[in-house]
């Protein structure tokens, strides 16, 4: 079964608890937000406390612990939850990286009647599209309707990219506060910048750790606790939407996009893209649909990746 990239929930009173999180803490699997439309419910983030209500906002992040508390009887919201390899091309496109660090400090914002609007006008799109996008997927019985759900995809993509940065409006007057931002959270905001800047030529976690003065060991555990993620995994998504978008968008050969990814050679650039989508680089070139993205969680394919590059390491000092 093919796990959502990314989720819309419209909740109301009682549904509050389709997360399992008013009797326990639960850590959290996706990176999302939730507006609030009616009613108000107090609930706690990594133990901090807020107040949600009628005209706000707050964003979640995964591996973050949520705790509902209370919610009143009328209570209404948007829902919104995406996989964090589905968030990383985006921030890709975000020039001020700080400023989505300052929203894990600061994570509910009260916003004006223009901004709710726009929020709500974004999601109802987004809605519209990932609907039209599953059903026609669901129709599809020919390759040459593939064009159509490429463009369903690429809308989606679009819109959520857009909605991003109409949350990130919402919190533009921020201020830090560094006594809420731990040493911890510095090192993933640091490792983050550093590879958005690096990725294309620097694939190896011992790397990222010695930019910031710390063990890969103890670099890996803190990016695995505060992301949910590996290192490793990060590298391997930021590599893979590039390739992607290279073999779609771009006339570069397969040695072209190797090399300018910093791949040892052709072939194991190759078998590293096939290992993680079950396609050859030409293949998905031709629009041949990615078997691993109906079957498997993205994770488990990456580790595959991860798996096949630890293997052939040797091969390629």
């Amino acid at each position: 079964m093919r796990e959502e990239k990314v989720s819309i929930l419209e909740l109301e009173g009682g549904e509050v608890n389709i997360l399992n999180a008013e009797k326990d803490k639960v850590k959290l699997a996706k990176t999302g937000l939730f507006l609030c439309k009616a009613g108000s419910v107090t609930l706690t983030i990594d133990d901090t406390e807020y107040h949600v209500q009628k005209g706000s906002i707050i964003v979640y992040f995964s591996y973050s612990s949520l705790h509902i508390k209370s919610h009143t009887s009328n209570l209404k919201g948007t829902l919104i939850g995406a996989n964090i390899e589905t968030i990383q091309p985006m921030l890709y496109n975000v020039s001020n990286f700080n400023a989505l660090f300052l929203i894990k400090q600061a994570p509910h914002q009260i916003i004006s009647e223009v901004q709710y609007q726009a929020l709500n006008q974004h999601i109802s799109l987004l809605k519209v599209v990932a609907e039209k996008g599953d059903l026609e997927q669901e129709s599809v019985v020919q390759s040459a309707n593939r064009p159509i759900i490429e463009i369903a995809r690429k809308q989606a993509e679009m819109l959520s990219y857009s909605l991003m940065l109409e949350v990130l409006q919402c919190y533009t007057n921020v201020t830090p506060n560094n006594k809420s931002f731990s040493r911890k959270d510095e090192v993933l905001q640091k490792f983050v910048i550093q590879l958005y800047r690096n990725y294309r030529t620097k694939h190896e976690v011992s790397y990222y750790a010695e930019q910031q003065f710390l063990t890969t060991r103890y670099f890996s555990t803190i990016i695995k606790e505060c992301s949910g993620k590996s290192p490793t995994q990060w590298i391997a998504t930021a590599l893979l939407v590039e390739a992607r978008n290279l073999l779609s968008h771009t006339n570069m050969t397969v040695k072209e996009i190797s090399d300018s990814l910093n791949f040892p050679n052709q072939s194991y650039f190759g078998k590293w893209f096939k290992n993680l989508t079950a396609l050859s680089p030409l293949d998905f070139r031709k629009g041949l649909p990615e078997k691993n993205r109906e079957e498997k969680n993205f994770i488990d394919v990456v580790q595959r990746g991860i798996n096949h590059s630890e293997e052939n390491i040797e091969t390629t000092k």
